[in-house]
């Protein structure tokens, strides 16, 4: 029941990972993991794990933005991009592999700790999509950003930017809705257009870059 859940993260970084140089990526995987399980160990000991629901639509987003999304990813990503001193290129790429390994072990923990006692399909099912289309869409935009940076293009920049927030705001906004409505058909559709937009980015963006070389 859990497998997709435990399983669809290290196996959607190991696919990334495949054509990569074990010494570009194992270093961010590794801090990922590592870190993930500081803070994760932190949060039993020290932190309440069941969720709490808010019946107020703007705490509740709050809520999930800014605990599960936010802080892992803006702030593990943003204090390894300042600490680093490697290129905008290596950063970038580093992107995926330090988030995504960081979210194989916060994801299942999240929701095996603050899960009573059913396991909802949203959370063991629809969940890890959206967090999966997410990191790999975010890493993808922020490639593009630093590209615009490099050749000067501001609004190349500022476009993807804008996409990076969008992408970063969506699956919060899906699971408030979840939460508050208890509509699963919106949820469903909500989420399977989420996931399906990033994945046919992802596959024009990649046959693009082949027809370039």
């Amino acid at each position: 029941m859990l497998l997709f859940l435990l399983l669809l993260m290290p196996l959607s970084l190991t696919a990334y990972c495949y054509n990569k140089s074990i010494r570009d990526v194992f270093p961010c995987i590794l801090l990922g993991f590592f870190i993930s399980l500081i803070f994760c160990g932190f949060k039993s000991f020290f932190m309440y794990s069941h969720v709490v629901i808010y019946y107020s639509i703007v705490r509740t987003f709050l809520s999930i933005f800014g605990f599960q999304i936010l802080l892992p990813v803006v702030i593990l990503y943003g204090v390894f991009f300042l600490v680093s001193h490697d290129s905008l290129l290596y950063k970038s790429g580093a992107f995926v592999p330090l988030v995504m390994s960081f979210y194989a072990i916060f994801l299942p923990y999240m929701v095996i700790s603050g899960t009573e006692s059913v396991y909802s399909g949203f959370q063991i099912l629809i969940k890890p999509l959206l967090y999966t289309a997410m990191i790999l869409q975010v890493g993808g935009a922020l490639k593009s950003m630093f590209y615009a940076l490099q050749n000067q293009s501001k609004r190349l920049m500022r476009f993807n930017a804008f996409l990076i927030l969008v992408y970063l705001i969506f699956p919060a906004v899906i699971e408030t809705i979840y939460l508050l409505s208890c509509n699963d058909f919106i949820v469903l559709i909500m989420s399977a257009a989420y996931v399906f937009c990033v994945f046919s980015y992802l596959i024009i963006q990649k046959l693009l870059s082949r027809k370039r070389k």
